[in-house]
């Protein structure tokens, strides 16, 4: 017989910690953009910094929603995985 699949919910679970870095990875390249920025002092570097600050801002709150829903749905799942197990359990006894 074949093996179920795991759920998107037990995938993203299991693989939080990747997921994170991975989201953080353009974090990096915008600090280092700035920085690549003040050091060669262009004469646009304050509105190129804006900017870029302006994309981490909006890319955090995507972030953090991401999360947030990443979250809901494992505890949703969690949640359900345990009504199942407690009305399997309460259908045994009923039959015995």
């Amino acid at each position: 017989m074949a093996e179920e699949k795991p759920s998107i919910a037990e995938v993203l679970d299991a693989n939080r910690r990747f997921i994170y870095a991975l989201l953080a990875t353009p974090y990096l390249g915008m600090v280092i953009a700035i920085g690549l920025i003040w050091y060669r002092k262009p004469s646009n570097m304050y509105i190129a910094t804006g900017v870029i600050f302006f994309l981490m801002v909006q890319y955090g709150l995507t972030v953090w929603f991401f999360v947030n829903r990443l979250d809901s749905i494992v505890k949703k799942r969690k949640t359900n995985s345990l009504k199942e197990i407690e009305e399997s359990q309460v259908e045994e006894e009923g039959s015995l």
